[in-house]
């Protein structure tokens, strides 16, 4: 079976999507969260440094120390987990500099299956409808409107109040099989 990622911002639904889809379409099931670190200290990230630019600059400049590791780690995941559900994460996809888009592009060629999960088509609704994040109010803000989201996934699908099955159900019916 061809490869599946879900992309969208904290708290949309991707890991309750990834499992569902994972024991319908019986798929292996990728979680970007629970490998990362794997592969991003083999490359020499520093937790210690992000936490201290976070710290002095903020999280955007943070994010965009992160965003060098995210770029170099996202290929070797998705080559690793060819044929898996891969729950991408929250912001794995939203890179700045144009060698991290490219290879963002890279890593997804080939792949027609890039789902963004959104509450909604409305920016304002998709701030407001993510439950329990005020305290990623600036991130989901960010990961939400970023340019990446169209450039990279293929298929958008909205959840403000659909049941999880049901999202399940618009995401295979949207699956290129």
């Amino acid at each position: 079976m061809d490869t599946i990622i879900l992309t969208g911002p904290i708290g949309v639904g991707k890991s309750t999507q990834g499992k569902l889809l994972s024991k319908e379409l019986g798929m292996p099931l990728c979680a970007y969260d629970e490998i990362k670190d794997k592969y991003r200290y083999k490359i020499g990230l520093n937790r210690e440094k992000a936490l201290a630019i976070n710290d002095k600059d903020g999280v955007y400049a943070m994010l965009c120390y992160m965003d060098e590791f995210k770029s170099k780690i996202l290929k070797p995941i998705v080559d690793d987990h060819r044929g898996h559900i891969i729950d991408l994460g929250a912001g794995a996809h939203s890179f700045d500099e144009p060698h991290q888009v490219e290879r963002a592009q890279i890593a997804f060629e080939g792949i027609e299956d890039i789902f963004l999960f959104l509450p909604s088509n409305d920016l304002e609704t998709n701030i407001k409808a993510l439950p329990g994040l005020k305290e990623n109010y600036e991130v989901n803000t960010f990961l939400i409107m970023h340019y990446t989201n169209e450039l990279l996934t293929k298929k958008t699908i909205y959840t403000l109040d659909k049941a999880p099955n049901e999202i399940m159900i618009e995401v295979i019916k949207s699956l290129n099989r």
